[in-house]
């Protein structure tokens, strides 16, 4: 039993139960639902109600793109719009073996991992065109996961 305490405070830090699955798989579906919204459906509400009213998101190649939850679903309009206009579809791959998350104070997790991104163009062949690393701080409300710091960097194109 002895043992056994250290895990029972992690989960009670992390807001979690084993009826409510382990912090990495809660965060794990959330990153999912995340992505799928915002490039798989390209739905800009659901993907911005995935985040907390002062979400913001940092990108190594455009700066801060977001400084609020309105920010971040104009920029995922934004990208929609773009790709409707320019007749490809972007989809977002997480890379499983690099995932890592740690339970943090005040209901709050850090994600951090690798992504991979893939284009389907209007051949409707899809083709990895480039990765980053991603660091993701989200925040339990109202019993639901929501992204609050988002950060991508170093972009670089697909390995051939």
């Amino acid at each position: 039993m002895l043992l056994a305490l250290p895990l029972l405070a992690a989960a009670a830090v992390a807001g979690t139960s084993p009826a409510s699955g382990t912090l990495r798989e809660q965060i794990r579906a959330a990153d999912t639902q995340l992505f799928a919204a915002a490039f798989d459906a390209c739905d800009a509400d659901k993907a911005a109600a995935m985040t907390t009213e002062d979400m913001e998101f940092f990108h190594d190649k455009d700066g801060k793109s977001a400084s609020s939850r309105v920010d971040f679903r104009r920029s995922v309009a934004n990208l929609c719009d773009s790709a409707r206009k320019g007749g490809w579809h972007l989809r977002r791959e997480l890379v499983e073996s690099s995932l890592q998350v740690f339970p943090l104070q005040d209901d709050r997790a850090l994600e951090i991992g690798d992504h991979r991104f893939h284009e389907r163009g209007t051949d409707g062949v899809e083709r990895w065109t480039g990765q980053a690393r991603f660091i993701q701080v989200w925040r339990r409300v109202d019993g639901q996961w929501q992204a609050e710091r988002v950060i991508s960097y170093d972009h670089r194109p697909a390995d051939k």
